[in-house]
């Protein structure tokens, strides 16, 4: 593939993403109310994120044939969704989370 054409590929992805962006900013005015039904629905987004951040490297955290889980990946697991039944915000599930992990992994070894 020539640079040329690469080039235009990312263009045209980036065309692509902004035209869909504003046709959702477009359709907001139009579907007002099909929105305000959405509501409940939308807000179960931030929780499915970070289940879908969280539970993979959880789950399959070393390349065996098992599952084998480490206990300080459960407890920091733990910790981000404490910290997630506080916050609206993912950030500080998987701040408190990841700090919880490596504090852990420092202080036990």
């Amino acid at each position: 593939m020539s640079d040329l054409s690469l080039w235009g590929l990312f263009f045209m992805c980036g065309l692509a993403t902004y035209l869909i962006r504003l046709s959702f900013i477009q359709m907001h005015g139009k579907l007002g109310p099909l929105l305000a039904r959405c509501q409940p629905v939308l807000l179960l987004l931030p929780p499915a994120i970070l289940a879908a951040l969280c539970i993979p490297p959880i789950v399959f955290s070393k390349q065996t044939d098992g599952l084998q889980v480490e206990l300080a990946q459960i407890l920091a697991g733990c910790v981000a969704v404490v910290l997630a039944s506080y916050f609206k915000s993912l950030l500080w599930p998987i701040l408190g989370g990841m700090s919880f992990l490596w504090g852990y992994r420092w202080l036990i070894g």
